[in-house]
């Protein structure tokens, strides 16, 4: 049994995570923009489209962009509604208002203990793609060099004034939200803007530009807020020379502020996704749509397109200047695949580009409707970095790239873990925001030094506690594999996606972790000091995204696939009929192991002869989400459910009659 179950379902109702749509994915190509734009499309459509996208293609290759979608989908498949569309953010963000409310009017106030156990910090073990948490966007306070701010996707903002030694967290009254564009004043640290929401995943959805005035201790909403906000804002930018005006790019268009974010016009319309500030001149603005580039000589109030150069098909373009020379644009540019098409230039101000000879794959993958990143020195026009699955480097104006590290080899000098979604030069240093965490070279990408400690932005999928020692546990992290904690230290026993996990309950030194689809189960027999073994699935099957796996009383170990395995020796050996259905959820009766309960969709099926057998005892209005027998009397269960109108029940028949439980719950 794992108590994160019921934990989850009440942070699901507590976050900010508003249900976006991953707009420039390849496969929504079959959906129009304005669909899009108003999120008129229900879930299974998307996933239909995503299935038959992948029917000509391998998703096992590294950076194919499989895994941020099946990330994507197995969290907001809980949030779906009635109509089998994804919440609007004003139903999600009035659901917190309300979760807020009944808070303020319980007549007695419980006190609780809850405390941080991070990661904040790890050691790799066996990981062979060491990180710790998805970074978006970091800045450096233009007054003081030694102030940064960190964004992540789902969370929120931090701050360092020790140069990354070690960090606080600013948003947590703000909820679960993420962050992908931060504006500094320049005449005044003191005042802070965000742009909220995960611009590349979609892991959550935009509430706003949010002011600061008190350099983040507390936050206010700006003329773009949850009522008006698009769903997706990208980058963020402060005039120089005139602290009230801001434009943010979004999937809304080109939004402007003269008044300090008071009020917000929409300067042009369109899905963009890149905008910068010509150094020295804020008259001219550059922006970005996946497609097409833009140029602005009025300080963003009109926009005219460039065609000069450019291709006329893309599907993602990322874009940097450099004050080393202001008339210096350069563009990376991804084709209509999310694979590479080009690198290229201008060098009078963004009026004509031409491409440069870079012909190589610098991607490396076909995912740049994920992730993609180009930054320019600020000191030397010709040296350019750029990523997608790594990072590469050029010092001869784009020409061509040589390859500073590999996704697999964390013992590099250069290892800032795969999926590259923002790199910048702040002065001589150039700053790496991935999957993995943020990362800072102080001599042109020689070495990169991980600033993640102290970062909690860790995105776990499943936890276990040991039953014997509480100081012991076991998770599963987005991006970032399977983390073990034991003598007060987490530890990064394995990489890729880490997933359900169990701890044996008579040696609280063996861990178990799966990866992404139950591919792999390994097995730690130290605490998470190395990993052990590793198992493999059975053969013809692929479980779930995260596929269940749960240990009994008695230490055996079981998983979810369409049949119900059991880890016999070396190898999972089925021990139940074929449910012609992936398994969703598996709960282990915690008194007598003789009792299994297995979710498939909104059927609830149980055994009570050690899995030999399953009937189904209960079937739901929607999707079972979560499944809990009671510690101390089996006859008691509790079970939840998925989608907007999603419920709490509870059973004291061992599960064959629920009685609804929700209550007041939002």
């Amino acid at each position: 049994m794992k108590i994160v179950y019921l934990l989850c379902f009440i942070l699901c109702f507590t976050s900010l995570s508003f249900g976006q749509l991953i707009s420039n994915a390849p496969w929504m190509s079959q959906f129009s923009e304005q669909d899009i734009k108003t999120n008129n499309i229900r879930f299974q459509e998307i996933i239909d489209a995503f299935n038959s996208y992948w029917e000509t293609r391998d998703p096992m290759v590294k950076g194919s962009g499989y895994k941020p979608f099946k990330r994507w989908e197995n969290y907001w498949s809980s949030f779906v509604d009635q109509d089998g569309y994804l919440p609007t953010k004003s139903f999600l963000w009035q659901t917190l208002q309300d979760k807020y409310q009944i808070s303020r009017s319980r007549t007695s106030k419980a006190t609780s203990n809850w405390y941080p156990m991070g990661p904040f910090w790890h050691t790799n073990t066996g990981s062979w793609s060491s990180g710790q948490g998805r970074v978006n966007v970091v800045v450096v306070d233009p007054n003081n060099p030694n102030t940064y701010y960190v964004g992540a996707p789902a969370g929120g903002i931090w701050k360092s004034t020790d140069a990354g030694q070690t960090w606080i967290p600013l948003s947590d009254q703000l909820g679960q939200i993420g962050v992908s564009g931060i504006a500094i004043d320049y005449s005044n640290s003191d005042t802070i803007y965000i742009a909220t929401g995960d611009d590349d995943a979609g892991d959550t959805s935009s509430i706003g530009v949010w002011k600061s005035t008190d350099a983040g201790v507390t936050w206010n909403e700006t003329g773009l807020n949850p009522s008006n906000s698009p769903n997706k804002l990208t980058d963020l930018n402060i005039n120089p020379n005139n602290s009230n005006m801001l434009w943010v790019a979004s999937e809304g268009g080109i939004y402007k502020s003269v008044d300090g974010g008071l009020t917000w016009d929409n300067k042009h319309s369109g899905s963009f996704t890149a905008l910068d500030v010509k150094p020295g001149d804020p008259n001219v603005v550059y922006a970005a749509t996946p497609s097409k580039f833009y140029k602005s000589t009025d300080a963003g109030d009109t926009f005219i397109q460039i065609t000069a150069g450019l291709p006329t098909v893309a599907s993602r373009i990322a874009m940097d200047v450099t004050p080393a020379n202001p008339e210096v644009v350069y563009l990376l540019v991804a084709n209509p695949s999310s694979g590479f098409k080009g690198v290229y230039r201008s060098n009078d101000s963004g009026q004509s580009f031409f491409q440069t000879a870079q012909t190589a794959d610098i991607f490396e993958s076909p995912q740049a409707w994920y992730d993609l990143a180009i930054a320019v020195s600020d000191t030397d026009e010709n040296m350019v970095f750029s990523g997608c699955l790594n990072i590469w480097k050029s010092t001869n104006g784009g020409e061509s790239f040589s390859k500073l590290n590999s996704w697999n080899a964390p013992n590099q000098a250069t290892y800032t873990h795969a999926d590259i979604h923002y790199i910048q030069f702040f002065g001589n240093q150039v700053f790496v925001g991935s999957d993995g965490g943020f990362y800072k070279s102080s001599d042109d990408g020689t070495n990169f030094t991980d600033l993640t400690k102290g970062l909690q932005i860790g995105q776990f999928y499943r936890i276990a506690v040991s039953k014997t020692d509480s100081n012991k546990m076991v998770g599963g992290l987005q991006d970032n594999g399977g983390y073990a904690f034991s003598d007060t230290t987490w530890k990064n026993y394995y990489g890729a996606d880490g997933m359900d996990t169990a701890i044996h309950p008579q040696n609280s030194n063996h861990y178990y972790g799966f990866i992404q689809s139950g591919g792999n189960l390994y097995i730690s027999e130290n605490a998470g000091n190395s990993n052990t073994m590793t198992i493999p699935a059975p053969t013809g099957e692929s479980g779930n995204w995260v596929t269940p796996l749960e240990m009994n009383k008695d230490g055996e170990l079981y998983a979810g696939y369409k049949k119900l395995y059991k880890l016999t020796g070396n190898s999972f050996q089925p021990i139940s009929q074929n449910f012609n259905s992936i398994i969703d959820y598996l709960e282990l009766d915690p008194i007598d192991s003789d009792i299994i309960y297995v979710a498939i969709n909104n059927v609830l099926n149980k055994s009570t002869n050690h899995g030999q057998s399953f009937t189904s005892s209960a079937n739901f209005n929607s999707n079972i989400s979560s499944i809990e027998v009671n510690n101390e009397d089996n006859t008691i269960v509790y079970l939840s459910t998925a989608g907007t109108d999603g419920k709490v029940f509870k059973s004291v028949d061992g599960g064959y009659n629920f009685t609804d439980i929700t209550g007041n719950l939002p």
